[in-house]
């Protein structure tokens, strides 16, 4: 049984033909260290890291992990939650991945089921908050952060609108706005599917299919990854994006004219978690990147690019207010419900 927050959670059960259906075959392009070339050859070990991280941040995670841990080079291979699970599903009986990192738990979870992950008792897990870890023994995933969705908002782009800027989901779904809003796709993307799944659970399904029924008519754009509505935004291609606070940082840093909105009614969340391929080929250097997740160094990413760490002690006044925005939702509802969740989606949106 897999728990969180002290809680059990059912057995779930996910169908090869939903990872199968998220671009299988979508080829990510592997990326090492700080840059994007092929690991260096004096390298003792090289170990093959899945992520749906941001591009940004995976040269600083390496550095990091590689400065504690000589000898041990990460290669990462990079793409949208979907398909690092489609792609983890077709590997299963030759995996060619060490670990799976920051992966959305909603979308990790799955995997579980399909006897992808391997359980690990990391270092450090004790300096963890509680949820922040699955509280098995051994635990089978640890997470490094969680995040909540926004609202991004291009207040220039709106203004020459003659438009006011959004302040609820409610608001999104207003003709006004029709044609000015991008997000991603929830097949592919975890941030989008966490809102999807959000909303599901705090409105009941009947409203929030209809909500959402409303919504499709203003989107512009669904995307293949989850923080393109921010960038879309920022450079004025929509003045509406949905993604997460985090996504945004980076154009708000530029002095992009973007406004982050915390909605009214709440935010979707998840965890960003990490856990060991089973079958592995280098399983002690995994065990060491696992224990990275704990650190320190994972924690301060987390705060400098407005996550909420996973560590009690890096925990900030900011971090607990946009905690205390987070919906009623939780992730292992919305893993046990993925599949139902996403052919629904498709079966109204995707043809339309």
């Amino acid at each position: 049984m897999i728990s969180l927050f002290g809680k059990t959670a059912p057995r779930l059960f996910f169908g090869p033909a939903l990872f199968f259906s998220l671009a299988l075959f979508f080829g990510p392009v592997p990326v090492s260290g700080l840059g994007m070339g092929v690991p260096q050859a004096a390298a003792a070990t090289t170990l093959t890291v899945y992520t749906a991280v941001e591009p940004e941040l995976l040269g600083r995670y390496a550095k990091d992990f590689e400065a504690r841990n000589p000898g041990i080079t990460i290669a990462w291979v990079r793409d949208s939650a979907g398909p690092i699970g489609a792609r983890l599903l077709a590997e299963k009986n030759a995996p060619k991945a060490d670990v799976v990192f920051g992966l959305a738990l909603s979308s990790l979870l799955p995997l579980a089921e399909h006897g992808i992950l391997e359980p690990y008792a990391p270092e450090g897990l004790e300096n963890l908050l509680p949820g922040m870890y699955d509280t098995a023994e051994p635990p089978l995933w640890v997470g490094i952060n969680c995040w909540g969705s926004a609202i991004c908002v291009n207040t220039r782009e709106l203004a020459k609108k003659g438009l006011p800027v959004p302040e609820s989901w409610k608001d999104l779904a207003d003709p006004k706005y029709k044609g000015l809003i991008a997000t991603a796709s929830p097949v592919s993307s975890s941030t989008m599917y966490m809102n999807v799944s959000a909303w599901l659970q705090s409105m009941g399904g009947e409203a929030a299919w209809r909500y959402m029924e409303d919504l499709h008519k203003n989107i512009k754009m669904y995307t293949h990854s989850g923080c393109k509505p921010a960038q879309m935004a920022a450079m004025g291609e929509v003045p509406i994006g949905m993604a997460s606070a985090a996504c945004a940082q980076p154009y708000i840093a530029r002095k992009a004219p973007i406004k982050l909105v915390i909605p009214r009614e709440g935010t979707g969340w998840d965890l960003e978690a990490s856990a060991l391929v089973k079958g592995g080929k280098n399983k002690e250097a995994a065990q060491k990147l696992l224990d990275f997740c704990t650190s320190g160094e994972v924690a301060r990413v987390a705060v400098e690019k407005a996550y909420i760490p996973a560590r009690a002690d890096a925990m900030t006044e900011e971090a607990k207010e946009a905690r205390d925005a987070f919906l009623p939702s939780e992730p292992l509802k919305a893993a046990a419900s993925r599949r139902a969740v996403i052919d629904e989606w498709r079966s109204r949106f995707e043809s339309r």
